[in-house]
């Protein structure tokens, strides 16, 4: 099931930026990596990658580093897709943050310090979670990055996600939480959200 789930939603997500002429992010989505790629640079942190990070990054491998605006690169509001090497650089320099807990393994981020990332030490699962450099918990979000990706290709398909008059991509944040609420009904942190 696992194999189908991602490559299909990330397809959404692409369909839905082209729709909304995100064209420099599209410009910006780097080729994506062969085979094991992405396991192989995570093995070189320590980490293990799962099978729905490798197929995240074959379909792509982030953004070009070399695009002048964060805004423009938003692959959902507030969010960058990192390279395997930004995120990698990124997991080395955060290992030092007493906050940050090794195989917390960051997948986009807002370029201010706050990142979603795949929790690759978890026994039971692979929740992803989001770490806010001005909080001091991450509960889980999404308990797995398919479970995410699907959530956001609704957003962008339901129009929770949209551009506004000044170019920007932007979201409704309370349909966001009910959207993620229902797609997630086995979150505690967005049934809370939702109430």
């Amino acid at each position: 099931m696992i194999g189908t789930e991602i490559p299909s939603s990330l397809d959404r997500v692409e369909a839905a930026l082209r729709v909304l002429d995100r064209h420099v992010l599209l410009d910006a989505l780097q080729e994506g990596l062969s085979g094991a790629a992405a396991g192989e640079q995570l093995a070189g942190v320590g980490l293990v990658a799962t099978e729905e990070l490798e197929q995240l990054y074959r379909w792509r491998n982030g953004t070009s580093a070399t695009v002048a605006s964060l805004d423009d690169i938003q692959i959902f509001p507030g969010y960058s897709f990192l390279s395997i090497e930004e995120a990698v650089a990124n997991y080395r320099v955060f290992l030092a943050d007493r906050r940050w807990v090794e195989g917390w393994f960051p997948v986009f981020a807002n370029g201010g310090g706050d990142f979603y990332f795949v929790d690759l030490k978890a026994a039971q699962s692979r929740a992803v979670r989001h770490f806010c450099i001005d909080e001091l918990e991450y509960p889980p979000e999404f308990l797995s990055l398919s479970a995410m990706i699907q959530t956001l290709a609704e957003c962008f398909e339901r129009g929770v996600f949209f551009v506004d008059p000044n170019g920007y991509l932007e979201m409704d944040d309370q349909a966001f939480i009910e959207l993620a609420a229902e797609m997630n009904p086995d979150v505690a942190y967005w049934r809370e959200l939702a109430r």
